[in-house]
């Protein structure tokens, strides 16, 4: 994706800079090099030309960037270090999903692997850690396990609906 945005880049600030370079540049390629402006492929070179320069000068720049100023780095760990949730603590998406799609799956797959038993094991404790010391993810997870149980008005009406089908004297179905 940064690939991408790179080349889209160097596009746009190519063709926006076509125009300035242009005169310059068609003026240099007819008295040094004897080209023409008019002849084919000029245009198109002056664009991969360009393209190729502003597409190095970002990457140089990221390069260096990313290797030699590394501005906000200490930041960033510190964030990671004082946030409990990036390392020991689970997130109440996290619980949910562990709870109710991967542990019984592993359950039911892997009854007679110690190891897999044992990874099991280990998954509850850690829920159960974060579960019993924080009291927000406490009543986070029972809050959003309520509200996923609770029925939306709509299922309601069509639950009440295909009852009263059923129920109706005369149906078909009965």
């Amino acid at each position: 994706m940064t690939l991408l945005s790179l080349i889209l880049w160097a596009i746009v600030i190519s063709l926006t800079a076509l125009p300035i370079i242009n005169p310059v540049w068609l003026r240099f390629l007819e008295d040094r090099f004897g080209i023409p402006p008019n002849a084919p492929g000029v245009v198109a070179l002056t664009l991969v030309l360009i393209f190729l320069g502003v597409f190095a000068f970002l990457i140089s720049v990221g390069l260096i960037y990313d290797k030699y100023l590394r501005l906000w780095r200490e930041q960033l760990d510190v964030a990671y270090e004082r946030n409990p949730y990036t390392r020991e603590k689970l997130m109440v998406k996290e619980i949910l999903l562990w709870r109710h799609m991967f542990l019984p799956s592993l359950r039911a797959e892997a009854k007679d692997s110690p190891e897999v038993q044992h990874e099991i094991e280990f998954m509850e404790r850690w829920i159960e850690k974060s579960v019993s010391m924080d009291r927000n993810i406490q009543r986070a997870v029972k809050e959003a396990e309520r509200w996923i149980e609770t029925e939306t008005p709509v299922a309601a009406q069509e639950r009440a609906g295909r009852e009263a089908l059923h129920q109706a004297p005369g149906n078909p179905r009965e």
